[in-house]
Formats: C-alpha cells, sequence, structure tokens
C-alpha cells in the first residue's frame, strides 16, 4: 500500500504517481549531492584550498574547517531527504550557488559554474514548487508529495530541469573546448582513449550539442535516457579510473542523472499533455 508520507518508494514502479516519484527523486538528489560533497570536506580535500583562500584563509585554518563544513553537509543532505522543508532547501539552494561560483572566483573558469548546475538546479526546482511561504511555522514544515501539479508548476519542471541539463553539459563541454581540463584527460585516457587537444575540441562539441538539444528539442526519442546513461557513464569514470573513494565524486553528481529522469517522466505524464493543451488555447 502506497503512502503519502514514505521516506522510500520505488521510483520505477507504475504503483506510485508522477507527483511521489518527482518527490523521490528530488530528495534523492540533493540527499547525494551533499554527501557526497560533504564526504570531501570530512577527509580534507586538498583541491578545497583554492576556495578558502578566496577569503584569504590560510592552509591550516582552511584544513580545521573543512571537516565542519563536510559534516555540515552530510548532516543537510540526510535531514532533507527524511524530513524535507522550505528553510533547509533555501539554504541548500544558496549554498549549492555559493559553492559553484566559488570556482570561478578561484579563477577556474565559468565553466565550472555552469557545469555544476545539477547540484544547485534541484535544490532550486525543489524550493520553487513549493512556494515561498508567508508565516514562519511553514518555512519548518515538513513537505510532503505535492496531491496535484498546476499549470505554473508543470512549467517550472519542464523549464528548471532542461535550463539545469543545458548548463550543466554546455558547462562540461565548455571545459574539454576551452580548457583542455586536466581531469577530462585523466579520466579519459585512464580508460584507453588517446585526448589529444584536438580529441578534447571534438568531445566538447559533442557536449554542448547536446546541451542545444536538451534546450530546444528535448522530447527527440531516447535523447533523455541516452544522456541520463552518458552522464553516470562518464561521472563512473572517477572511482575507475582513480580510487574506490573517488565514488564520491560520482555521488556529489546526482543531480546530472535525476534531471533527465525527472524530465523524462514528466514527458510520459498527463501534466504534459494538459500544459501543452492549455498553452495552445492561451497561445503561449
Amino acid at each position: 500500500m502506497k503512502t503519502k508520507n514514505s521516506v522510500l518508494i520505488n521510483p520505477f514502479s507504475s504503483k506510485y504517481n508522477f507527483e511521489e516519484k518527482l518527490f523521490f527523486w528530488l530528495r534523492f538528489s540533493v540527499l547525494g549531492c551533499f554527501v557526497g560533497h560533504g564526504f570531501w570536506g570530512v577527509v580534507t580535500k586538498k583541491g578545497w584550498l583554492p576556495f578558502f583562500k578566496v577569503f584569504f584563509i590560510n592552509e591550516p585554518v582552511a584544513y580545521s574547517f573543512m571537516p565542519l563544513v563536510g559534516a555540515m553537509d552530510i548532516l543537510l543532505g540526510i535531514i532533507l531527504f527524511i524530513y524535507p522543508n522550505r528553510a533547509l532547501l533555501l539554504w541548500a539552494s544558496f549554498w549549492t550557488v555559493f559553492t559553484a561560483m566559488l570556482r570561478p572566483s578561484a579563477s577556474m573558469g565559468m565553466s565550472e559554474f555552469f557545469e555544476r548546475a545539477g547540484n544547485y538546479g534541484v535544490p532550486i526546482l525543489f524550493l520553487l514548487l513549493y512556494s515561498l511561504p508567508t508565516s514562519r511555522e511553514k518555512w519548518w514544515e515538513r513537505l510532503k508529495p505535492l496531491v496535484s501539479i498546476s499549470f505554473q508548476q508543470a512549467n517550472l519542471i519542464e523549464w528548471v530541469s532542461r535550463i539545469s541539463l543545458f548548463s550543466l553539459l554546455a558547462g562540461h563541454g565548455g571545459l574539454a573546448v576551452f580548457m583542455q581540463h586536466p581531469t577530462l584527460m585523466k579520466n579519459m585516457t585512464g580508460i584507453g582513449l588517446p585526448m589529444t587537444v584536438e580529441n578534447l575540441q571534438v568531445f566538447g562539441i559533442f557536449e554542448i550539442v547536446l546541451a542545444f538539444l536538451v534546450l530546444l528539442k528535448p522530447r527527440i526519442p531516447g535523447l533523455l535516457i541516452f544522456i541520463f546513461l552518458y552522464k553516470l557513464g562518464y561521472e563512473l569514470l572517477f572511482p575507475i579510473v582513480g580510487t574506490p573513494l573517488d565514488i564520491f565524486e560520482t555521488i556529489e553528481r546526482m543531480g546530472d542523472y535525476v534531471l533527465p529522469i525527472i524530465l523524462f517522466e514528466y514527458y510520459r505524464s498527463s501534466y504534459y499533455t494538459q500544459t501543452k493543451h492549455q498553452s495552445s488555447i492561451s497561445g503561449v
């Protein structure tokens, strides 16, 4: 028997409606993002040092702060999965945008910011779907699956998902085209693919083309499933090429895999048909 208050469901089962699946995927994505990101703080990742230097924080102090930041992230992810509420979603939206912006602030390029749209696109969508309350109590009340989805909410689901997918694909492609990013080189050469500058350009352009297809023609048959498998496959290269602990890099990018699933499920739902019909009537 299904229940609107279930924390865990099978999101691929036909027993559950679109609203329940959406509620699960949003929570699951935030959980993965914050647990994956938080892990690197707990183990004091050296790659975080440039972000602390943006605020003129020296290495010893930075290393002492990292576990606190990591523990905060992990706790937030778990709480939002079990007890989602607007107040913590507002913080999650701010924090994911803030940490993504630290990358160009640390002279890593704007592609790094756009490539992380899977991290901040999901909590922003989650928060907007439930709207900002007028009373203090509602900020902390436990959110539940939507009973139904309005025309405005349906448009939010489609366009926030599409723009976020466009951003993360184009941003990742930009890392190859404009920056010849060393992590891309490492991951691809680690599985035997020769990543010359020319091959990186082709790889990046391919991802940018995918981004524009999502933005302009997202209902091309098989496109969203391909993007889901492609992103999951690429991000799994981290533990394959690196160490087993690099699986947390894969987990941190949970939004990259969840967004195409949400969009795929939305296009299969009756809400898309209703929204399309209403748009044609109103001339939108």
